[in-house]
C-alpha cells in the first residue's frame, strides 16, 4: 500500500523527505486519479442518459448562472470554515506554522479527495511536515481528525434528517456504525495495543513501532471531548454549506426545494458513498442522490439527474480543482532544501 511505503521512507532519525521522494510518493496516485476522473465522467454520462441526455443538457444550460455560482461560493466558504478546525488542532499540538503556509498546505489536501478513503491526504500532508519541521507522525493525527470530523458531521446530519423525514434511518444507523468501527484503530491507542497482543501482528508492526508511538503521542492529545466539540463547531456549519450547494443547484433550474431537504439528500448520499470506499464515492453518491432527489422533491429523472451533476461539480470536483491549484503552489516549499536546513524555524 502507498501509505506504508511512505511511512517506511521515514528513517529512524526522522529526516525530512526530499522533494524527489515526495513527488514520487504523489505520483503513486497519478493513475488512480486519472481513472477516477474517467470514471466520474462515465458516471455523469450514465446519470444524464438516465434522465434523457438532451433534456439534462438543456436543463443545465438553462440554469441561472448566479444561483449556481452561489453553490461554489458556499462550498469554498465551507473549506475556509474547516481551515479553522485545522488551525485549532495545530494549536492544540503546539505546532507553529506561518499562516500562509498552513493555509496553502491545508487547501492542497483537497487534491486527494478522489483517493480511496481520502488516504492520499496523508501523502499530501508531508508538506506540513516540511514547513513545520516536526516529525510527520506527530502531525498525521491532525489529518485523521480532519477526515473523522467530516464523517461525524455528515453522520449527525444524516441521522437527524433521515429520522425527521422517515427515510433510510436504519440504513444510515447501520452504515454509521460500520464506518465508526473503521476509525477505531486510528483514534484509540488501546485498539492498537490490543492488536499487538497477537505475536504475528506484533512482529509485522515492530518495523513501524517508533512511528506508531509518535503518532499516538499526538493523537492522544487530540482525542478528547473538547477537541471533538470544537471540531464539530466548525464541521457542522461547513457541511451545511456543502449541502446548500445542492439547494442552489436545484433552485438554479427552478426546482422548489427546502434547506432541510437538501441537507437530508446530500448528507445521506455522502454516508452511502463513504461505505463504498470508492475514490470520491464516485457512482454510489451520484446514484443515491438521483434517487433521493426524485423521491424527496417529487421531480422527474431529467431534473434529478441535472441537479446531481451540478451538485457534484460544485462540491467534489470544485474542491479537487482548488486543491490541485494549491498543491502545485505548495511545491515551492520543497525547492530550497539548503535554506530549510539553515533556517529550521519559520516565523510568522
Amino acid at each position: 500500500m502507498p501509505q506504508k511505503n511512505i511511512i517506511a521512507a521515514q528513517n529512524p532519525d526522522d529526516k525530512e523527505m526530499k522533494k524527489s521522494e515526495y513527488i514520487n510518493a504523489i505520483s503513486r496516485f497519478k493513475h488512480l486519479i486519472i481513472i477516477t476522473m474517467v470514471a466520474s465522467v462515465a458516471v455523469f454520462i450514465a446519470v444524464a442518459l438516465f434522465g434523457g441526455l438532451s433534456k439534462v443538457v438543456s436543463t443545465i444550460e438553462g440554469a441561472n448562472a448566479y444561483l449556481f455560482a452561489a453553490a461554489f461560493v458556499l462550498v469554498f466558504a465551507g473549506m475556509l470554515t474547516r481551515f479553522g478546525r485545522w488551525s485549532y488542532c495545530l494549536k492544540t499540538l503546539k505546532i507553529k506554522i506561518p499562516f500562509k503556509k498552513s493555509f496553502a498546505a491545508y487547501m492542497s489536501l483537497y487534491s486527494m479527495d478522489i483517493t480511496p478513503g481520502r488516504v492520499g491526504r496523508i501523502v499530501a500532508g508531508y508538506t506540513i511536515n516540511r514547513v513545520a519541521h516536526s516529525k510527520f507522525m506527530k502531525v498525521a493525527p491532525i489529518i485523521t481528525i480532519d477526515i473523522f470530523s467530516d464523517f461525524v458531521g455528515f453522520a449527525i446530519l444524516a441521522l437527524v434528517t433521515s429520522f425527521v423525514f422517515h427515510q433510510f434511518f436504519w440504513y444510515v444507523v447501520v452504515f454509521v456504525i460500520l464506518l465508526s468501527i473503521s476509525f477505531v484503530f486510528l483514534l484509540h491507542e488501546g485498539a492498537y495495543k490490543l492488536l499487538r497482543k497477537s505475536s504475528f501482528l506484533r512482529n509485522a508492526m515492530n518495523r513501524f513501532s517508533s512511528n506508531i508511538n509518535d503518532y499516538y503521542s499526538s493523537q492522544n492529545l487530540l482525542n478528547n471531548k473538547k477537541v471533538y466539540v470544537v471540531a464539530l463547531f466548525y464541521t457542522i456549519p461547513a457541511e451545511i454549506m456543502d449541502s446548500m450547494a445542492l439547494y442552489f443547484s436545484a433552485v438554479a433550474i427552478s426546482v422548489k426545494a427546502f434547506a432541510a431537504q437538501s441537507v437530508f439528500i446530500y448528507s445521506v448520499a455522502q454516508i452511502f458513498g463513504m461505505v463504498s470506499t470508492l475514490p470520491g464515492s464516485v457512482g454510489v453518491t451520484d446514484g443515491t442522490m438521483v434517487l433521493l432527489l426524485g423521491s424527496t422533491l417529487n421531480i422527474n429523472a431529467a431534473l434529478s439527474s441535472a441537479i446531481t451533476i451540478m451538485t457534484r461539480l460544485s462540491t467534489l470536483w470544485f474542491s479537487v480543482i482548488i486543491g490541485m491549484i494549491f498543491f502545485v503552489y505548495t511545491l515551492r516549499y520543497w525547492n530550497d532544501e539548503k535554506k530549510e536546513r539553515h533556517h529550521p524555524k519559520s516565523k510568522q
